[in-house]
């Protein structure tokens, strides 16, 4: 009887040592793959890179400082010149379940709230829904009103992909391009 005892408690150790092993091999990646980044041919034949330590942009904005924002599990940032005045910054996020669309909700919200108006500092919402459902087209305006940065912030399943372009020239960050690259990582999220 004993010797059964033994045998089934192993057994029953070894099962559950598999389904750990097993777990923990399904658990999703800790890292962004590359696949979901935006590669050289979204970006013009630009080869992306990592994003400058001294980037003065947030890559998760969060337009009320004091209120939080869901977080996300993972997340990876990169960087490429397009053109002549154009920087592109892509940050993918990756989420638990639901919570890409509650971060998205959130940004909604809080770029409601904590709009920027007239000459002021801030975030302002340029178009909301505009390259499908759970998209959002942005600025941050500085220097007192009179510079922009353009943003598009995506939900696509458990990803938040937000594309930023900066103009480090004269401080006009091109929509149209933020769309252009947007749409291209949003094909990348969503594959």
């Amino acid at each position: 009887m004993h010797r059964r005892w033994t045998m089934t408690a192993a057994a029953v150790v070894a099962g559950l040592a598999a389904v750990l092993v097993a777990g923990q091999v399904a658990a999703a990646p800790r890292t962004i793959p590359d696949r979901v980044m935006l590669q050289a041919e979204d970006l013009g034949g630009a080869v992306p890179g990592p994003v400058a330590d001294d980037l003065a942009f947030q890559l998760l904005p969060q337009p009320c400082a004091g209120v939080p924002v869901p977080q996300p599990r993972a997340s990876r940032g990169l960087s490429a010149d397009h053109g002549p005045r154009a920087r592109v910054h892509e940050n993918v996020a990756r989420y638990p379940r639901a919570g890409a669309k509650a971060y998205l909700d959130t940004l909604k919200a809080q770029l409601a709230t904590c709009r920027a108006g007239g000459g002021d500092n801030g975030f302002r919402t340029v178009a909301e829904d505009h390259l499908g459902p759970d998209t959002v087209l942005f600025e941050y305006q500085y220097d007192e009103g009179d510079r922009w940065v353009a943003y598009v912030a995506a939900a696509v399943g458990r990803y938040v992909v937000v594309v930023l372009v900066t103009d480090p020239v004269v401080g006009a960050g091109d929509l149209t391009l933020a769309n252009t690259i947007a749409s291209a990582a949003i094909r990348r999220a969503a594959a």
